[in-house]
Order: structure tokens, then C-alpha cells, then sequence
């Protein structure tokens, strides 16, 4: 059971990064779509801490996607805040994927 203590745990950070990174783009650039990216982020971060079935397969795909999106641009820009943002969206999407307490917490042993 520990292991899924730590794995929703861990869904609470990435889940919690989620909500923080569409605020920050909201601040930064307040519009529509960061509105509705914001609210995609806090559905996707309460469906990871619940440990709906297969949420970590799903939300990684949806943050790699963005990532690819929108990578080129962020360092062809200079974009550095974003930058980092790709880094840390990076992280999350392999910790989602491969870590063993996440999978755990949704079941996947």
C-alpha cells in the first residue's frame, strides 16, 4: 500500500504543477485558450489524484503533445521561462509513464 501512497502522491505534484504552469500562462497571457487549458489542467489533476484508470497514460499524452507543439518555437524564440517549463512537462510525462509507484496507483502492477 505504500507504494500507492507515494504514487498519489506523486500525481498530486504533477497534478498540482498542471494548475500551477495554466496560471502562469494565464497571468502571462491571459486569454481563452489559457482559460480553458487551465481548466483541462485542474480536471486532469483531480483525475490523477483520484487514480482514474490509465489518467497517467492519458495526461502524459495530452502534456507531450503540448511540449511538441510548441517546443520549436520556445527555443528558436529564446523563450527560456518556457524553456523550463518544457523540461519540468518532460519530466512529469516520464515519471507518468515509467514510475512504479504511479503505475501502482492506478492499478497498472
Amino acid at each position: 500500500m505504500g507504494h500507492s501512497v507515494n504514487g498519489r502522491n506523486l500525481c498530486g505534484i504533477i497534478g498540482g504543477w498542471l494548475v500551477v504552469k495554466g496560471i502562469i500562462n494565464l497571468i502571462v497571457g491571459f486569454s481563452f485558450g489559457n482559460i480553458i487549458t487551465l481548466l483541462i489542467s485542474a480536471a486532469l489533476a483531480y483525475l490523477l489524484i483520484s487514480g482514474k484508470p490509465f489518467m497517467n497514460y492519458v495526461t502524459a499524452v495530452i502534456v507531450a503533445a503540448g511540449v511538441i507543439a510548441h517546443i520549436f518555437t520556445n527555443i528558436k524564440n529564446g523563450y527560456v521561462l518556457y524553456i523550463i517549463e518544457a523540461i519540468i512537462d518532460v519530466v512529469c510525462v516520464i515519471q507518468l509513464l515509467v514510475n512504479k509507484d504511479i503505475k501502482e496507483h492506478f492499478g497498472q502492477n
